[in-house]
């Protein structure tokens, strides 16, 4: 008998690529910024249990780059006399690598749109692995945990701060100058000048106090759990578990309109 082509298989020829589309144009959109505030508070929560953690163990900060300026200063003065070995060294290295993290975050994504699905969720992958990677090195005695005069500190600190410095910069993409997720200086003195501070309805206020009470929040579980064996590694692997969880959650998140 004649064979007669399939009618059905350019149909069937098209629906995966008509998938691959639907998919390409879903992942590239940009996403509504109505709520995108709500990530960057867990952020927040992020600094500061990173961050306790950290100048905890090992002197410095990876977030508040602020503190770590004022380390450098007095470390070139030679001050404290009886401060740890290369203090100094520790907090040029978090600040360098932050700014790395910021250069790279906000030269990378922005002609891509660093608003878009993609994006987002592929920048705080990076900094959920990045964290991921130092605590690994942490839980197997790669970096000493509570040791700030080890040379191998300075292993992990990048690791730690460039991600920071990506956070920042993905904060403001997304337009939340209230947010700056590692810096509360700014935080507190908007709260006090607000003029609309004692309003009923004030959202940037919210934000505001919302920001600097994760940040304490996350400084106060930070600070408990290093009380504990191996507890700057649990600090970090919480740490990293939320920016994963905050990858995952960007692709969710509705598309902009027009």
């Amino acid at each position: 008998m004649p064979s007669h082509p399939d009618e059905s298989t350019p149909l069937r020829a098209e629906e995966p690529n008509k998938r691959d589309r639907q998919l390409r144009k879903y992942l590239l959109a940009p996403i509504d910024l109505h709520h995108a505030y709500l990530p960057l508070l867990a952020c927040c929560f992020v600094t500061g249990i990173i961050d306790a953690g950290a100048y905890n163990a090992w002197g410095t900060f990876m977030g508040m780059q602020t503190g770590n300026t004022i380390f450098l200063a007095l470390g070139v003065a030679g001050l404290p006399e009886n401060g740890a070995h290369l203090k100094w060294l520790r907090s040029l290295l978090s600040i360098s690598t932050f700014m790395l993290g910021s250069l790279i975050s906000a030269t990378v994504t922005r002609p891509y749109g660093n608003t878009r699905r993609l994006s987002l969720s592929i920048n705080f992958l990076l900094q959920g692995i990045s964290i991921l990677v130092a605590a690994i090195l942490i839980t197997t005695d790669a970096i000493p945990e509570n040791d700030a005069d080890s040379d191998k500190v300075l292993i992990g600190i990048p690791f730690l701060a460039w991600q920071f410095g990506a956070q920042v910069a993905a904060s403001r993409a997304l337009g939340y100058g209230e947010i700056p997720t590692t810096v509360l200086t700014s935080i507190y003195n908007d709260l006090a000048s607000d003029p609309r501070l004692w309003t009923w309805r004030n959202a940037k206020r919210n934000r505001r106090a919302g920001a600097a009470v994760m940040v304490l929040v996350g400084g106060i579980c930070g600070g408990w759990l290093s009380r504990l064996e191996d507890g700057f590694g649990i600090v970090l692997w919480i740490g990293g578990a939320i920016k994963i969880l905050l990858s995952i959650a960007w692709l969710g998140y509705d598309e902009a309109t027009e």
